[in-house]
Formats: structure tokens, sequence, C-alpha cells
């Protein structure tokens, strides 16, 4: 009785496994397993863009060569020292002093020989007012051709208004010191008479011409800092020669920074003054906007080896809210971003594959593959823009 119990209970646990096996088989039925990873197609935001090494660079530079061979006599400077607007960096070795005492020395001469040939005016009054006046046109050329510099910085946006305008106005005020030193002279020399005020003229007027050249030449003999900067480049040494056509010295202005970059000249194609520029700073990513784009393609070799054409492309960190101390000459990683959609199609961009000049996904529908030709756009560098071909929630193999 007790067997034919236990026969029962085996029998009944048999039937059991039976029945579970056969309603998970049949559970299963129709479905399919797939050798591969899926992914959804979904909306979301894509970007167009370039991506590329950048380089933090002056905006104001100044680079002082030698036209000649010449010889130090003070150096006041290293190389990352910071200098002031004026300050003498260098001078070189010159007897340019003696040469204009000399020529005052012969003003001195013709002043007294003319004192002794002319009476009813002070000659030395006169000689000085003629000295006046040299002075005065000497310091006026100088404030236009700094001006002239000044007013190309200034349009360029690399110099401020106020820099500007204090320029326009010094140039201004030794205009009117000229026209009121000329008329004070014109007061002095009436009575003269013309014969021997046209000797005495041509006599000045001849060393007046000299000391502009040596005045001139001293001014070329040493090297001044045109604005506030540090000293990045410095070839020479007190004492030693320079050589001509060799850089002297660097000043660079480390408050008016940029970045640039080098793109491949099919990509500056797409790109234009305004777009975004990010780049991935010290406090995180910060966009810039293209400041200015080169017009001519240069000829660059890739670390492989390889010829490019690339163009220049560069943003004004001046546009930070917040100044990170970036270097000049130090790198940084930059996006410009050429295009930009929201609310879009986007598929893994492996989905995606090419197939008689059309492209193409696979598409899992009913427990089936399905291959389905697509449009696309733009893509970055996971994801791809359909525009046609697939819908949201779509499932699409991206690994076969």
């Amino acid at each position: 009785m007790k067997n034919k119990k236990k026969l029962i209970i085996l029998s009944i646990a048999i039937i059991s496994t039976i029945l579970a096996v056969a309603l998970y088989s049949m559970s299963n039925l129709g479905e399919k397993t797939f050798d591969g990873t899926t992914s959804k197609v979904k909306m979301g935001t894509i970007q167009n863009t370039i991506e590329e090494t950048g380089t933090v660079y002056s905006k104001r530079v100044n680079t002082f060569y030698s036209d000649m061979s010449q010889r130090v006599e003070t150096l006041n400077v290293s190389v990352g020292d910071k200098v002031k607007k004026g300050s003498i960096i260098l001078t070189y070795e010159n007897n340019y002093d003696l040469e204009i005492e000399r020529a005052n020395k012969q003003i001195e001469a013709i002043t007294a020989s003319y004192n002794e040939s002319v009476k009813g005016a002070d000659f030395q009054e006169i000689s000085n007012m003629k000295l006046q006046i040299n002075t005065i046109e000497n310091n006026l050329s100088f404030a236009k051709s700094s001006f002239d510099k000044l007013k190309a910085l200034y349009e360029s946006g690399a110099v401020s208004q106020v820099e500007y305008e204090e320029a326009q106005y010094d140039v201004t005020a030794l205009e009117n010191q000229l026209q009121e030193a000329k008329n004070n002279y014109n007061l002095l020399i009436r009575g003269v008479s013309s014969n021997v005020k046209k000797q005495y003229e041509a006599q000045v007027e001849e060393i007046m011409i000299q000391i502009k050249i040596l005045e001139k030449s001293i001014e070329q003999s040493s090297i001044k800092a045109e604005f506030d900067g540090v000293i990045t480049e410095l070839n020479v040494h007190q004492g030693g020669m320079t050589q001509a056509g060799v850089v002297v010295v660097e000043i660079q202005d480390e408050n008016n920074l940029g970045a640039y970059v080098e793109v491949l000249a099919e990509d500056a194609e797409d790109t234009v003054v305004g777009m975004p520029f990010v780049i991935n700073s010290k406090g995180g990513n910060e966009e810039l906007k293209v400041s200015r784009i080169y017009p001519k393609a240069q000829t660059k070799v890739s670390d492989l080896g390889v010829e490019q054409k690339r163009v220049r492309i560069e943003a004004d960190l001046g546009e930070l809210e917040e100044n990170h101390g970036y270097k000049i000459g130090s790198e940084m990683d930059v996006v410009i971003v050429l295009e930009e959609k929201e609310n879009v199609l986007l598929v893994d961009k492996d989905a995606v594959y090419d197939k008689s000049g059309k492209q193409y996904v696979t598409v899992i529908e009913n427990n089936a593959e399905t291959e389905r030709e697509v449009t696309t756009g733009i893509k970055d560098d996971d994801n791809i823009e359909i525009t046609s071909g697939l819908k949201e929630n779509e499932v699409v193999l991206i690994e076969y």
C-alpha cells in the first residue's frame, strides 16, 4: 500500500515537471534572441563642432630688431621682468650727445657774431626761441607717430578709448604750443634787416637739421616700452653685439590676452565670427565668441608629418568674467560650435551604416530584424541626427 502511494506521488511530480517545461517553451514560442547590442531612438540636442587644442597669446606685442650690428651699452631688464610704458629697456653705445653739444656751440658762435653786427634785437632770445620751436617740432613729430600707432591699435580693439583720446590730446596741445612759439618768434625778429635775418636763418636752420638728425639717432639708440608689459624674449647682454635682422627684445601685454586654434581649411569654411568658442578652462567650460578668422590658410605639418592647410581662429579672453591667471603660450581644449539642434531624433552613430551610396539602420520590430533606409543630419562623437526613416523609441542594432 505504501509503495503504491509513493508511485502515485512520483508520477505527479514527473507530470508537473513536464507541464512546467511545456509552459515555458510555449511562453517563449515565437521569440528570437539577437546577437548584438540595441539602442532606442530618442529626442535630444546635438551639436556639430570642431575640437582643437588652443593656445593663449597676447593681443599686444612689440618685437624689436636691430638693422645693424651695435654694442649694447646699458641693459636694464631680464626675461620675465615687468616694465612700464616709457621704460628704457636698453641703450646702444653712441656719442650723439657730444655731437649735439658741438652743434649748440656752433649756434652760440653764430649768436655772438650776430650780436656784433645787428642792433635793436636780442639775438640770444631769438636763438633760444628758435631752439624752443625746434624742440616742440621734435616732440610733435614723436607724438604724431605714437598717435598713428595707437589709432591702428584702437581700431582693432587692442587699446582703450582713454589711451586713444590721451594721445590725440597730446598732439593737439603740442600743435598749439608750436603755433604760439612761432608767433613769439615773429614778434622778436621784427626790425632785423632781411638780409641779415636770411643769413642767420640759413646758418641756424642748417644746424637745426643736424640736431634733429642727432636727436632722432638718440631716439633710435635706445629701446623703450610702448606699453605696460612683460619681457618675453631677450637675445642680447650688456656689452654684447646685436645681429642684424635678429630679434633683440620682445615685450608682450599679459593683461590683454586671447586664445587661438588652427583648424583645417575645410572646417574654417563653415566658421563665422560670433560662433561659440568654448574653452575648457580652470573654472570649467566657459563660452567665448569667435572674434577673428584669418583670411589665408597656412601650411602646417602635423605630428604625423603630414602637410595640412590650416586657418587661425581667435577669441578674446577678456570676455571671461574671472581672470584665471592664464600664461602666454599655455594650452587648453577648445570646441567651436558650428551648429546646434534641439528636440531632434537621435540614434547611436554606430547604428548607421552605408550601403550602395545610401544609409541604413537595422530596426528590431515584431521580434525580427528589418533593414530600413534613413536620412541623417549632423553628428557628434556619440550620436547622429535622423531626419527621416525612424520614430522615437524604436529599437535599433548598434553592434553585430
